[in-house]
């Protein structure tokens, strides 16, 4: 396939591509076009409607572009249109650019890397969200924007309050009791005071949206089938259901159990030089706030076991045994919520509700024509039982 680039100002809706590599900024793109003949087309700026314009007029055509927030509408419009989309890791262009391009970054550099990137078959690609579940993660987006203001501003006031010798204990987050300890203290400039009074009605008020948009999601959740599913396994409510709907997608697509928790970062990193191999910690890929929600429920899995009030007697026995090896709390918190994440996964591939008896069921445990049958297809998560539950690994 020939190197040179050939620039052109418009796309050729006459020819037919291989693949079309696109650089998405804010208002214009950069696209490079490779045709079934192996010649290679680079536009240096595109507006958005010229791109929509010529792909409504084009035949069938492989879309490639890196993960952004128009990735998804324009996926969605691309895929109206008739054509195919593909999302390249940002890490994977990083490094072709490094590689063939000598670390000289461009927009037409880019787009260049990600045509030729999405000709690579075994190279992971990111699904776009629809728009159903672009809803709900915008939603949960302004949610985490809410949180996140909402701790600043708190830690913030307990800060300004330490430096006029008012030091708020941790634990102590009762915005009636901190306004009561402001308002007090005499060692507080009376100026200061009205103003850490203004923020802490600030924090009253962010509060107040956070019930709000928790309250829409909770009764989100509870009306549908696929979060009454995810919230039957113990630890996940209908923040993180939601939160698991709008990131999965198709379940489909995850062929194997071990595919989920790739996706969520919640395998251990490998790393091996000859004969020596080592794990290291977990490859925080994926969802970032997917991934805490599944590990802060894994916590509180873990002191219901530790109480004596998880009802699931294979998954009390998996976290004993884990226990025995003294695992830290943290990698066996990353190593319950990976768990969760397979159960998820086979209870949304068979259409049922978690099942307290026979969750965590090893292979070793299976009827015998089952494992044989496991040990062919490796989907052992789709292994009915014979009471027409599933067994989940």
């Amino acid at each position: 396939m020939p190197r040179k680039r050939i620039l052109v100002k418009s796309i050729d809706t006459s020819i037919s591509y291989q693949v079309i590599g696109i650089d998405l900024a804010k208002h214009l793109v950069s696209a490079c076009l490779i045709t079934d003949a192996g010649e290679i087309f680079g536009i240096d700026r595109l507006t958005y409607d010229d791109l929509l314009k010529s792909a409504e007029r084009m035949s069938p055509t492989l879309f490639c572009m890196e993960p952004c927030p128009e990735v998804h509408y324009l996926a969605e419009k691309l895929q109206g249109y008739g054509h195919h989309t593909k999302v390249i890791d940002g890490a994977a262009v990083k490094e072709y650019i490094k590689t063939h391009f000598g670390g000289q970054k461009t927009d037409l550099n880019d787009a260049q890397a990600i045509a030729f990137l999405s000709l690579d078959t075994n190279l992971p690609e990111i699904t776009p969200k629809n728009t159903s579940n672009s809803v709900l993660s915008s939603i949960q987006a302004v949610r985490e924007q809410f949180r996140k203001e909402y701790i600043q501003s708190f830690v913030s006031l307990k800060g300004i309050c330490q430096r006029w010798g008012l030091p708020i204990s941790k634990g102590v987050m009762n915005k009636n009791k901190v306004e009561e300890l402001v308002s007090e203290s005499k060692k507080i400039p009376q100026e200061v005071k009205d103003w850490l009074l203004e923020l802490l009605q600030s924090c009253r008020e962010l509060q107040k949206r956070l019930n709000k948009i928790s309250k829409y999601l909770k009764e989100y959740a509870d009306n549908d089938e696929i979060c009454q599913k995810i919230m039957s396994v113990p630890g996940i409510g209908p923040i993180t259901a939601t939160r698991l709907k709008a990131t999965i997608g198709d379940i489909q697509r995850f062929e194997k159990p071990k595919s989920i928790v790739a996706y969520y970062g919640l395998v251990p990193k490998s790393k091996a030089t000859g004969h020596n191999e080592k794990k290291g910690g977990i490859t925080r890929r994926g969802d970032r706030v997917a991934r805490s929600l599944l590990i802060e429920g894994a916590g509180v899995v873990l002191n219901l076991a530790a109480k004596g009030f998880l009802r699931s007697k294979p998954l009390n026995k998996w976290i004993e045994k884990k226990r025995k090896l003294k695992m830290p709390w943290g990698k066996l918190c990353c190593a319950l919520a990976a768990k969760m994440l397979r159960i998820v996964r086979a209870i949304l591939i068979q259409g049922t509700s978690f099942n307290a008896k026979i969750a965590g069921v090893a292979r070793c445990s299976l009827p015998k024509e089952s494992r044989n049958n496991v040990m062919g297809n490796n989907k052992l998560s789709e292994i009915p039982s014979p009471n027409g539950s599933v067994y989940i690994h």
